[in-house]
C-alpha cells in the first residue's frame, strides 16, 4: 500500500521482525523533524508512527508503538482462541 511522503527528504526503508512478524520501517525528514512509520507489509496497514529530532528517535517511537499494537493483537487472538476452546469443552447443560 503506497503512502504519500511528498516533501520528505532522506527516505530510508528497512525490514525488522517484531513479535514474530516481519514489518517495514520507513523514516524520512520533513522540515526539521524526522517521521517514521511501521507497516505490516501485508496488507500494508500502518501499525506504528513516531516523530523525533533524530531518525533514531522517530524510528524507536514508531517501533515501540507497533510492538505494543502487535502484542495486544496477539493477546486478543490468544484470548479468543482460549475462550472458544473453553466453550467447546463445556458439557451441554440440557
Amino acid at each position: 500500500m503506497p503512502h504519500d511522503v511528498s516533501g520528505a527528504q532522506g527516505l530510508t526503508t528497512r525490514f525488522v521482525v517484531l513479535e514474530g512478524e516481519e514489518v517495514r520501517v520507513t523514516s524520512y525528514l520533513v522540515g526539521v523533524r524526522y517521521s517514521a512509520r511501521v507497516d505490516n507489509i501485508d496488507p500494508g496497514g500502518i501499525i506504528g508512527r513516531g516523530r523525533g529530532a533524530t531518525r533514531e528517535e522517530a524510528e524507536t517511537l514508531a517501533l515501540d508503538d507497533a510492538e505494543l499494537r502487535l502484542a495486544l493483537s496477539h493477546s486478543r487472538q490468544a484470548l479468543g482462541a482460549a475462550s472458544r476452546a473453553l466453550r467447546g469443552d463445556r458439557p451441554d447443560e440440557d
